[in-house]
């Protein structure tokens, strides 16, 4: 028993080449929870490659045996794959799973054994195609492309991990520029004023703590015992705080104006 891969011929082109570009879409919609209206994502350009080559294989599993002293075949058809399939994938995507029990009962054969008979014919099939295919501008504009995607995937889970889920894509796009510094800024603030909110909770936790166990006399930070380089970083906030919660600029009550003074002054800047 053995395998045997037919070359035939296909009478028309594959369709499914590489898409000729990744390209930035540009999504207008507001979710609320104070976002910017626009965020950026991607998608492949209607354009592909022309995969002209029309070489085909069909994959059968042969059986030679004599009976009453006449040699006799069968064969089973395992699929049939186009030279483009071996780019992208495997010929188990190819055959009807269903199928190949009822097949491996007839052949009398394991399914171990029918995928080494297999993958013994067609590695050097394979081997020889992935070379040539290596040699096109389809090849190299697929790496270019998976390089960019593996790339944004990465920067986007660090980005979003530090700022937020989702967060990404309202200030960069798949090619990592830079689209919404305004919005950029605004996640940087948030994050240091929510840093300083938690570090001021923890130390005022402390405090209580320390006073529970009538241990209050050994506690001697003060609310405004920051060194001149915290301080330095607190002004730079409350600037920026202060310029975007002024009344004539935020439109409210000037109450979350007034929180922002009382921070000042428990900052002791």
């Amino acid at each position: 028993m053995f395998c045997v891969v037919q070359k035939i011929q296909k009478k028309k082109q594959d369709p499914y080449g590489t898409h000729k570009e990744l390209q930035v879409t540009i999504n207008n919609w507001s979710i609320g929870n104070n976002k910017p209206a626009v965020h950026y994502g991607y998608m492949y350009s209607d354009e592909r490659f022309e995969r002209p080559i029309l070489d085909a294989y069909k994959i059968s599993i042969h059986h030679s045996y004599r009976e009453e002293g006449k040699v006799k075949k069968k064969q089973w058809v395992i699929c049939t794959m186009g030279y483009y399939d071996f780019i992208d994938s495997w010929y188990g995507d190819h055959y009807v799973h269903s199928k190949l029990a009822t097949q491996l009962d007839k052949m009398g054969i394991d399914e171990n054994t029918f995928h080494k008979m297999i993958n013994a014919k067609l590695e050097p099939l394979i081997e020889k195609i992935e070379q040539e295919f290596q040699q096109t501008e389809e090849y190299k504009v697929k790496k270019e492309q998976e390089a960019i995607l593996a790339a944004h995937r990465t920067a986007e889970a660090a980005f979003n991990k530090e700022y937020g889920q989702g967060e990404y894509e309202y200030c960069y796009d798949v090619f990592g520029t830079l689209r919404n510094p305004v919005y950029l800024e605004e996640l940087k603030f948030k994050k240091k004023v929510e840093e300083e909110y938690a570090r001021r909770s923890y130390e005022k936790s402390n405090k209580r703590n320390y006073n529970s166990y009538g241990s209050s006399s050994y506690y001697t930070a003060s609310q405004s015992n920051y060194t001149d380089d915290e301080k330095k970083v607190l002004h730079e906030i409350y600037c920026m705080a202060s310029k975007k919660f002024h009344p004539d600029v935020s439109g409210d009550d000037g109450s979350k104006f007034k929180f922002l003074t009382k921070l000042k002054d428990q900052w002791n800047l």
